[in-house]
């Protein structure tokens, strides 16, 4: 779906679109690409070979190809990508992230985690049952987990607060913060976990589906400017480009804790990217128009910040 909208988008703006599937044999596949001879990459890869732990490789091989691409470059994909990398990077600069450990390493027995896959992005394995308390309980679903779907798991310290999903996209250079967008939890039982998990993405059936509703909440300076300063941190940090998304939850005294940085988001219509542009104004096709303007712009340095 999403390759098929912004194709349209890019052909409503009189861009002839060619589009080109690409696998583990990236020679092959730049070969083909340099055959086309593009102006721009418009890069919508998730994965390579079915692997989210590769996703920043074509991005690194368009680099090396110099060949024009939208959204960030592989450093920045790889590092953000890599939810334990990313967030010791974070730590590092002083950006709030949740405590987080590995299976088998020293944690709070008291303490209460959720278990997150190390790379795959989309909620994969988020149900109630990865909300867990203690260390015992951590390293069982870890393990569960490693058997279920394969990959790497890590336990990330909960954070029970609000959840927020922060669109930025690049205009004219510079990173604009989109409206802040609060995923809310509507009639959830008190000892439900308030978590976006896969039912409450993927499955329109769940009870979840509905209940875990996106809004645009009015929200006091010190919440928004908390917010917006975390998620321009990020992308200064990590070097993004043309677009993201960084998800971060307010703890109940207000103090923001970023979860993920996410620097390609579904750009499809109906996700939460183009939620937020429509609700600053930016209709589907002019956003599409920014990303692969903010591509084909000459790359600054550093970027200034947009209030």
């Amino acid at each position: 779906m999403q390759l098929e909208q912004v194709s349209e988008a890019l052909e409503q703006l009189h861009w002839k679109v060619s589009v080109q599937a690409i696998d583990l044999d990236l020679a092959v596949g730049l070969e083909r690409l340099q055959a086309h001879n593009p102006a721009c990459v418009f890069n919508l890869v998730e994965s390579l070979g079915g692997r989210g732990e590769l996703i920043g490789l074509v991005p690194a091989l368009l680099e090396s190809a110099g060949l024009p691409f939208t959204g960030s470059g592989g450093m920045a994909v790889n590092l953000s990508s890599h939810k334990v990398f990313a967030k010791r990077w974070m730590r590092a600069d002083g950006i709030p992230t949740p405590d987080w450990q590995l299976e088998a390493e020293q944690r709070d027995t008291n303490a209460r985690w959720i278990v997150k896959s190390l790379w795959e992005h989309a909620s994969l394995g988020l149900d109630d049952d990865a909300v867990v308390q203690g260390r015992g309980a951590a390293d069982a679903r870890i393990r569960h987990c490693v058997e279920k779907y394969g990959g790497e798991w890590f336990a990330e310290r909960y954070v029970d607060g609000r959840e927020f999903n922060i669109s930025i996209i690049e205009q004219n250079g510079q990173p604009r913060v989109l409206p802040l967008a609060e995923m809310t939890f509507v009639d959830y039982p008190a000892d439900k976990p308030k978590i976006v998990g896969y039912a409450a993405k993927w499955n329109s059936d769940a009870a979840e589906y509905h209940a875990t509703q996106r809004r645009f909440p009015a929200l006091s300076d010190v919440e928004r400017q908390a917010l917006q300063d975390v998620a321009w941190r990020c992308w200064n940090l990590f070097g993004l480009r043309g677009y993201a998304r960084v998800d971060v939850r307010l703890d109940r005294n207000g103090l923001p804790f970023v979860l993920e940085v996410n620097a390609n988001p579904c750009l499809s219509r109906d996700a939460g990217f183009i939620a937020a542009a429509l609700e600053a104004g930016i209709r589907y096709r002019q956003v599409i128009e920014m990303i692969l303007h903010a591509a084909l712009r000459p790359k600054l340095p550093v970027l200034r910040r947009v209030s």
